[in-house]
């Protein structure tokens, strides 16, 4: 029984090493995103990015567990991040005061914003279209 566990996946291990990739790349740049807003003092959008944050990895681990609905939700999550990032730059980021003391300056915040959106667009697709993507969901990996 442990050797089937112990090579679970083995023929698709191609495939489940780009998945880690995408995976922990999602988990490093999501928590940039949540630092940023920090320090740049938009509160509630650093609860909200948690919040977003919290709600993604629990998807991402039925995903990791050979659900395959899960995948069409982490695509959804990613999907809502970049729409979220959009409304931010074009509604909210032009009528935010500018803190006295900003541990990040607010200049900075189109240009980290825009890319986090562009990966997350690029995660999305990723998620739906890859079938390295798709392969190492039905077989069920572990990030390492």
């Amino acid at each position: 029984m442990l050797d089937v566990q112990r090579y679970r996946g083995a023929r698709h291990l191609k495939e489940i090493d780009f998945t880690r990739k995408v995976m922990w790349s999602h988990m490093i740049t999501g928590a940039v995103v949540i630092a940023l807003f920090l320090f740049h003092e938009v509160f509630r959008w650093f609860a909200g990015s948690i919040v977003w944050y919290a709600l993604s990895l629990l998807v991402m681990y039925g995903f990791m567990n050979e659900r395959a609905s899960c995948r069409w939700l982490l695509a959804l999550v990613f999907l809502a991040a970049a729409g979220a990032g959009l409304y931010f730059l074009n509604q909210v980021f032009p009528h935010l005061m500018e803190p006295h003391v900003a541990l990040v300056p607010r200049s900075f915040m189109p240009l980290w914003l825009g890319l986090a959106n562009l990966i997350y667009c690029t995660g999305t697709l990723f998620i739906l279209f890859d079938s390295r993507i798709r392969r190492a969901g039905e077989v069920g990996f572990t990030l390492w």
